[in-house]
């Protein structure tokens, strides 16, 4: 009798049933169920980031005028804060007086490519900006 008690306990340790690992505190479960959540997920498509070397080419003879009024200025303008400047209406005869559209073409076109800043939204009128300052951003070369 003493070798069937044996035997019998042989065949229970191999059933043993092992409980499953507990999570040491709280997070940890929910960490489990946050991950399988995020596994389940697809990944979302990556953003479109929109940055000035995302632009367009310049065609190259528009390069050659904005590089062309860059210099004017830089030969022409004051160091101001942070940039050489010069003000519309002192520039005008420095490009040429025939020629004011289109130098506020150029400008324009510059100031969209992150070459020159100034302020207000277009040099339309003549005498009302006089005044602005046309300032060199980045370098065009």
């Amino acid at each position: 009798m003493a070798s069937s008690n044996k035997d019998n306990s042989i065949e229970y340790d191999k059933q043993m049933y092992k409980k499953p690992e507990r999570p040491k505190n709280h997070l940890a479960g929910r960490l489990n169920k946050f991950q399988e959540t995020i596994n389940q997920t697809q990944a979302p498509s990556a953003p479109v980031i929109q940055s000035i070397h995302d632009q367009h080419e310049i065609p190259a003879n528009v390069m050659n005028e904005i590089k062309h009024v860059f210099q004017l200025i830089k030969d022409n303008g004051l160091q101001g804060d942070y940039a050489v400047q010069i003000k519309f209406g002192e520039f005008i005869p420095i490009f040429g007086n025939t020629q004011v559209n289109k130098l506020v073409e150029i400008l324009a076109v510059a100031r969209q490519h992150g070459f020159i800043n100034y302020s207000g939204n277009d040099l339309l009128q003549q005498d009302q900006d006089e005044e602005v300052y046309l300032k060199l951003i980045k370098t065009p070369y």
